[in-house]
């Protein structure tokens, strides 16, 4: 068992009690709440919003938590940021609830998991992930979910293999990478009570269980000839020669989305806590080392999003505060960093107008991302009200960019009908190319919406014309600010790989299609 010098004022909590840290959990829950009302939804949430409109055992490049996950607060909340964030929020309340349990196990008790909660929450990453619609936060729920588990087992709790199946399994239901929770077992079967349970048939059932929570990843798989798993393994990974590069870029922008210092003293806390002995915390720092040692090897080719180390992010923050609750200068001053970014983060979403007319002292991808970041804030729901204004009966719209996509419908409260049309490359954000058969695409005219330039040519390819109309310019202190391009495409006559991937229904050639009527 855990030693009771390990963790400082284990008894002494300050007047933490597990009432005042659900109160705790309840007040930022009305936090993120309020944030998600007041920040604009972005398109990669919209994506989200639309998949939990065709709802579907699985989708192209994500499994399908949480794209379902939105349909009942959507029910609740109607077609607004509270009903495509609402998951999110609820995962970062269950991260909280997850806390409480797993520092007790490990020899904490409320004030701890204050105190991790309280650090996550001042940096940026986890900031915006617990009111952010994305498949991480899901991730990160199921992955700690997991660990506590771990530790139970690793404690002898032979029931907890139940809990362990079952959190792998939603967790991957999420996001794929919570697989990569699974190595926390190597150190949990090192206890002599662990290994005891391998002679029941409890961890062998719990492990059946949780392959067939996973099923609607297989089903979806296999009526698809399974490109979900074909693009995860192949598609998404554009790997090149063995270089330190991305690397390097990988650990420094986990940092920066950490808070560099407030990193450094996760790193530290880590370090300090490896000279134990004990299973249970063996497994929590196996936890929060296993997604930087698999994203750092794939980053060793290849570009690597460093919000995919969130989950480790989680178990080392709880590592610190069971190491050192009190605050060191340290954590006092990466805090306070973290904090500062992130409400500089929303400062600058809330008022990307402004913020354009700021000349950054960034250089490289960073100034460029922020660049693209800040003039895709300004003006959707102008462009979208223009759209509506220029489509004529019978007419869709349809963009080669996913996120303009479904922005614009959710922007329209799904009364625009929008169709994806892969004309400019892109392997993310395809779930669309199967929701519509050709036979329900073909004839259609559609006006075609876009910030991109000479994508006519490919769209007279599969149209039987195509017109490039007047385009409408956002002016800000009068200079354009975005442009945004028309094309009127009449009569789709080859909806096939452009606009779907789904076969024919009616077996033999498709018959000629009447287009639908004009305006």
């Amino acid at each position: 068992m855990v030693r009771e010098s390990w963790v400082v004022g284990r008894e002494t909590d300050a007047g933490w009690t597990a009432r005042r840290y659900l109160w705790l959990l309840l007040a930022f829950v009305l936090a993120h709440a309020v944030l998600a009302m007041i920040v604009p939804v972005s398109g990669d949430e919209a994506y989200y919003w639309d998949c939990s409109r065709h709802p579907d055992w699985a989708t192209y490049d994500q499994p399908p938590l949480m794209m379902l996950a939105p349909i009942p607060f959507r029910a609740v909340f109607g077609e607004t940021a509270l009903g495509v964030r609402g998951p999110a929020i609820l995962a970062a309340f269950l991260i909280g609830a997850f806390l409480l349990p797993l520092a007790r196990r490990l020899g904490g008790g409320p004030r701890e998991a204050a105190w991790t909660y309280l650090l996550l929450h001042a940096t940026p990453l986890f900031f915006f992930g617990s009111f952010y619609a994305s498949t991480d936060i899901g991730m990160m729920a199921g992955y700690l979910g997991a660990a506590w588990a771990a530790v139970a087992i690793a404690q002898g709790e032979r029931r907890a293999w139940w809990g362990f199946g079952v959190a792998v399994a939603l967790g991957f239901l999420a996001k794929f990478p919570a697989v990569l929770v699974l190595p926390v077992l190597i150190p949990v079967l090192a206890s002599r009570e662990a290994r005891a349970h391998l002679r029941t048939p409890v961890p062998y059932l719990a492990g059946a269980l949780s392959a067939v929570l996973t099923a609607p990843v297989w089903i979806w798989g296999a009526e698809h000839d399974w490109v979900n798993i074909t693009f995860q393994l192949q598609q998404r990974h554009d790997r090149g020669p063995l270089t330190a590069v991305y690397l390097l870029e990988f650990l420094a922008f986990v940092a920066l989305l950490t808070s560099p210092p407030l990193f450094a003293a996760l790193a530290g806390a880590w370090w300090r806590a490896w000279r134990r002995r004990d299973p249970a915390w063996n497994a929590v720092l196996v936890g929060a080392v296993s997604p930087f040692v698999f994203f750092g090897y794939v980053a060793l080719r290849e570009d690597i999003s460093p919000h995919w180390a969130g989950p480790g992010i989680v178990l080392a923050a709880l590592v610190l505060a069971l190491a050192s609750p009190r605050p060191r200068r340290l954590v006092r001053w990466g805090a306070a960093f973290g904090v500062a970014v992130s409400l500089a983060a929303v400062a600058l979403v809330l008022f990307a107008t402004t913020a354009l007319d700021v000349r950054w002292p960034l250089v490289g991808r960073v100034r460029g991302t922020v660049a693209d970041k800040l003039a895709a804030a300004v003006a959707n729901r102008e462009i979208m009200t223009e759209i509506e204004r220029r489509l004529q009966p019978g007419e869709m719209m349809a963009s080669e960019s996913y996120t303009d996509v479904h922005l614009y419908a959710y922007l329209s409260h799904g009364r625009m009908a929008t169709r994806l049309a892969r004309v400019h490359g892109g392997i993310h954000g395809l779930a669309s190319l199967y929701w519509y058969p050709p036979e329900a695409l073909r004839g259609r005219d559609f006006l075609f919406v876009t910030e991109r330039t000479g994508l006519d040519a490919p769209l007279a390819a599969v149209f039987a014309s195509v017109r490039e109309e007047p385009p409408f310019v956002v002016e800000h202190d009068g200079r354009p600010v975005r442009t945004i391009y028309f094309l009127r495409c009449r009569d789709l006559l080859r909806p096939e790989g452009v606009f779907t991937r789904l076969p024919w229904r009616a077996s033999g050639p498709p018959a000629p299609v009447p287009a639908a009527p004009r305006g």
